[in-house]
């Protein structure tokens, strides 16, 4: 390999080598092979020396820097004496030395200013919020600017009680809040400071060492007055001759340099990036946009970060690693796997800064994660960096403790009473703690008994299994917004995406076995319409940021309590109000009891008023849309038979006769059925081109009820339910009146007969 030049400016021209060098196998490590033409050799009594001159010195690679001579030296003239031009030399060479060191003294300062005086930078972006709330916590200045612009003005609740002792006094955190209240910033404002600080300590080392390294290079030139590294001296006869029968070669070719043993990009021996942080979330769109959080809070630092979750390409996140981000967001699964695999990056997950669990309630339970036990043991493996690392712990269920399940209940008979038992707050706490080798805890709770915010409506419907589609359809024909509904099952997802869509609902659906893309375009998808529907199971239930969702409906009842608050949650966030509706069969009655009981609730959650009358046309319509849906089924079914019997006669290259040909040909049953679906599907089209609520009058005479409830078309269903709710303690004196009324007589008789 000939490196090439331009002559014209360097003086350096290619070398035109055989193959017949490189047979035997002598050129093992080379990379390139110069040659030096513009030179000038000046001879001297006792010494030879060799001169570039060079045309453009500015424009000469580092390459060659060792090879050219000072301003200085290409303009003596030929004769002039060793003497003379050595002190003139040096001196422009000290020059020039000295003047390269006040440059990079000048560029890592300003690199140290950059970090450290960020504040003073455009001070009129931080003027429109509270900055001092911000800095009293300890936030530095380009979070509080990247704050502002997102108009974040003041710390939350949970923000103003952690940010201080993170920051300030180095605490670990497990903080418990409600859904909605900022718990993100509140470790992730932390962290980003964290890593400023570090690198901030970095840039002084650094700045300290390379001063201290220049002046230990000034001490070695002054001792090597004599020793000039822009020029080659020979000193011996025997050099000046070989110097001589080289200059005299036939070819010209002088001086040959040989570049070899040089660092390239992808060495080893390069400097591994740092791995400060680590965040871990239970599913992937949580991770998605803690990532998102973080991006926009550390917009004015340089602070890389890169998400790892699965159903992504692997390849595409083993190169977000290998730029080496700071900080990395991860759900376990993936995470562990690369771990796995020997992720360089990855290998310094023992000597990370700071860990934040997200939603850790459910990430902690025995038999979710079990990639998150690995992963912790593996942080906690060098027990003395361990101590030097900051964890912060947040959910909103953090000290939500539930009932032992029921099969856990009779283990509990069989074994006795010291193997299972009911964890208390503390001991659910305590166990974080411990698992987590937390040092300095502060725990934070601001938890209201009820587990839920205090701007959300709850109410409920109770209804048999096959009616909870009707009373659905009229929830959302009847009140418009951005509706969420949670199922416990895959199965149930799907089969409500496929009925809704029949009724052009526009459904969205959203759970674990759909591909990672699709989840997150159904999620962009649902955002962007205001009166989006999005049925989902608990993947969308914990920690994702949807805006103004208005409902969420429960279409089958949670399972845990900690599932019904995170579920509930998607709505009334940042102290907006949004309603939840409990959609609750008789036998859900077990599940709705231990939620009651757990939320500490000691009366019945509000009925949800339904309009009996309206149920009519709404029943009619989910009706035909489920017969669509069966005779669609039967289709397909029949579709993939006839399918799979065409393609096998064809492989195996039969012929088949006349009798057989028919059997296989369309039946007359499949012809019935297709044109029963046609008109299935005519009169779902005549019914959904009719309004569903009509207005006015229904028939000859009037309906005082319908036309009441129809007036109130435009009030959201969060108002009604209020009405609702301000109605229903005059409605319970009444009741309560009565019944002492009819109470009173029966016992007079019972004591009359006892007489």
């Amino acid at each position: 390999m000939t490196k090439l030049k331009d002559t014209e400016s360097s003086g350096w021209k290619p070398v035109k080598l055989d193959g017949i060098v490189f047979s035997d196998g002598c050129a093992d490590g080379l990379i390139g092979i110069e040659e030096l033409t513009d030179y000038k050799l000046e001879k001297s009594s006792k010494k030879a020396r060799i001169v570039i001159t060079d045309k453009q010195p500015k424009k000469r690679s580092k390459s060659a820097s060792k090879w050219q001579c000072d301003d200085a030296e290409n303009t003596v003239k030929k004769g002039a004496n060793d003497k003379d031009v050595e002190p003139s030399a040096k001196k422009a060479k000290k020059e020039s030395k000295t003047k390269s060191l006040i440059k990079e003294d000048k560029s890592i300062k300003h690199s140290c200013d950059s970090v450290n005086n960020r504040s003073n930078q455009d001070e009129h972006d931080v003027k429109n919020i509270n900055a001092s709330a911000w800095s009293a916590l300890g936030v530095p200045n380009e979070i509080i600017r990247a704050l502002s612009d997102q108009k974040f003005d003041s710390p939350t609740t949970i923000q103003s009680l952690t940010l201080a002792p993170a920051i300030l006094g180095r605490r670990d955190i497990l903080g418990a809040a409600e859904t909605g209240s900022g718990k993100t910033l509140a470790f992730g404002i932390p962290i980003l400071n964290g890593i400023l600080e570090l690198k901030n300590k970095i840039l002084k080392t650094n700045q300290e060492d390379q001063l201290q390294d220049d002046s230990d290079d000034g001490n070695l030139e002054r001792s090597n007055d004599e020793d000039d590294s822009s020029t080659m001296e020979y000193n011996s006869e025997e050099d000046e001759e070989e110097l001589e029968e080289n200059d005299l070669d036939a070819d010209g070719i002088g001086c040959v340099r040989v570049i070899d043993n040089i660092k390239m990009e992808n060495s080893n021996s390069i400097l591994r990036k740092p791995l400060y942080a680590l965040i871990l979330t239970p599913t992937r769109e949580l991770a998605i946009q803690v990532k998102d959080h973080l991006v926009k809070a550390a917009k004015y630092t340089d602070i890389k970060i890169a998400v790892i979750v699965g159903g992504m390409a692997a390849v595409k996140q083993e190169r977000l690693l290998s730029k080496g981000p700071e900080i990395v967001i991860a759900t376990p699964g993936r995470l562990w796997e690369l771990i796995q695999e020997g992720n360089p990056h990855l290998n310094q997950l023992d000597s990370i800064k700071y860990l934040a669990i997200d939603e850790t309630d459910r990430m902690l339970e025995k038999g979710h994660f079990q990639e998150l036990q690995d992963i912790v043991e593996r942080i906690n493996a060098n027990e003395t960096k361990s101590k030097q690392r900051q964890t912060f712990v947040f959910s909103a269920t953090l000290t939500m403790v539930h009932d032992i399940p029921d099969y856990l209940q009779r283990k509990k008979k069989r074994f006795g009473k010291s193997r299972i038992f009911k964890l208390t707050p503390g001991q659910k706490l305590q166990k974080v703690i411990d698992m987590l080798r937390i040092k300095n805890p502060k725990i934070v709770d601001i938890t209201k008994e009820k587990g839920t915010a205090s701007s959300l409506t709850e109410c409920r419907i109770a209804c048999t299994i096959d009616h909870k589609d009707y009373y659905l359809y009229y929830f959302l024909k009847r009140h418009s917004g951005r509706t969420l509904v949670f199922c416990n099952s895959i199965g149930c997802v799907k089969r409500l995406a496929t009925l809704f869509g029949i009724l052009e609902c526009n459904p969205l659906p959203l759970h674990a076995n759909m591909i990672q893309r699709q989840r997150l375009k159904n999620l962009e998808r649902f955002q962007a319409d205001e009166n989006g529907l999005l049925i989902a199971t608990d993947v969308a239930a914990r920690g994702l940021d949807i805006p103004n969702v208005e409902h969420v409906i429960h279409y089958q009842v949670p399972r845990t309590s900690e599932s019904y608050v995170h579920r509930s949650g998607r709505t009334a966030r940042a102290q907006k109000e949004g309603i939840t509706v409990l959609m609750m069969e008789p036998s859900e009655k077990q599940n709705y009891s231990k939620l009651c009981k757990t939320l500490g609730r000691t009366e019945d959650i509000p009925t949800f008023p339904v309009i009996d009358r309206l149920l009519i046309a709404v029943k009619e319509r989910v009706d035909v849309a489920r017969e669509i849906d069966s005779l669609e089924l039967k289709c397909r079914r029949n579709n993939v038979h006839k399918g799979w019997l065409q393609k096998a006669v064809e492989d195996m290259d039969i012929i088949l006769d006349e009798d057989q040909q028919e059997s296989t040909m369309e039946s007359k049953e499949i012809a019935d059925l297709r044109r029963l679906l046609k008109a299935k599907r005519y009169r779902l089209e005549s019914l959904l081109s009719k309004p569903l609520f009509p207005k006015g009058f229904s028939g000859k005479y009037p309906d005082i009820n319908m036309d009441y409830h129809l007036n109130e078309n435009h009030l959201k269903a969060i108002d009604v339910m209020k009405k609702v709710i301000e109605e229903n303690p005059k409605k319970k004196i009444k009741k309560t009146a009565n019944s002492l009324k009819r109470k009173r007589p029966a016992k007079k008789r019972k004591v009359q007969n006892s007489k």
